[in-house]
């Protein structure tokens, strides 16, 4: 199993649009940055990745889907595409191998310019419940123009893909505030996508609060956010996007 940096697993989930390339280091397999590191004393020209769909859902209709790739860029890519089950624990997110979906070809030589497509077939029928997956995309090394001692960049995709969302009951949010937390409970079966969170206080102060990019809520599971002020600045109000709808709550307080 790999445990990953909850930034990496939802940040570079998927944003808004149909295709989005991202240009993101790999220098370390646990945590992805948000800018490529540079070639020292390189002039080769970058990598560049066109991806889309963005996000993949398996309904009970549905045994096969596609993914396609886009060499926008003047070299050469090799590109790998691999299937992770996706879990949250408290406030981590874990991953592990899967064999849910076959991906054909995993591994594909895309030229410049050139599309690849890549079918996606799920390996087992329709179940009750939602399943959670995260789709990784990755560029490999070329080895014709790896160097030795020196540091490249490396395009990195990962997006959520959901089997049988539509055998789940929709989401169930509820808002608690904690000491030092902000905390969020999803009691229904489908995986809830929120951005846009922003915490108010009297007066319509807004209270500072850590990582309120882009998450993802399973179903049946919480996570939190960092709220120093939460017990101390009284009633705040929560207002954020779940998955196209708009949030406008007051959370429970502390107790």
């Amino acid at each position: 199993m790999i445990r990953l940096n909850r930034n990496w697993a939802c940040t570079l989930g998927a944003a808004g649009g149909s295709s989005i390339a991202l240009l993101l280091a790999l220098a370390a397999p646990v945590a992805a940055q948000d800018a490529p590191l540079a070639d020292a004393g390189s002039d080769r020209p970058a990598p560049e990745l066109s991806v889309s769909p963005l996000r993949f859902e398996f309904d009970k209709r549905g045994a096969g889907q596609t993914l396609r790739l886009v060499n926008t860029g003047r070299i050469p890519l090799v590109v790998q595409s691999r299937l992770f089950a996706w879990d949250q624990t408290g406030d981590a997110e874990t991953f592990a191998p899967s064999r849910a979906v076959t991906i054909s070809p995993a591994i594909a030589n895309i030229a410049p310019g050139q599309v690849q497509i890549v079918r996606l077939i799920r390996a087992a029928p329709p179940s009750p419940g939602e399943k959670r997956f995260r789709l990784t995309i990755d560029q490999l090394p070329d080895p014709k123009t790896a160097q030795a001692s020196t540091a490249t960049s490396r395009l990195r995709f990962v997006l959520p893909l959901f089997m049988d969302r539509d055998q789940a009951s929709p989401p169930q949010l509820s808002w608690r505030l904690k000491p030092g937390q902000l905390e969020l409970s999803n009691s229904g079966g489908q995986t809830a996508r929120l951005v846009n969170l922003q915490v108010t206080g009297t007066g319509g102060r807004v209270v500072p609060i850590g990582n309120a990019g882009l998450r993802y809520v399973h179903g049946g599971r919480s996570i939190a956010w960092k709220l120093p002020e939460a017990c101390a600045s009284g009633p705040v109000k929560v207002t954020a996007d779940a998955d196209g709808q708009a949030i406008d709550v007051q959370p429970a307080p502390c107790t």
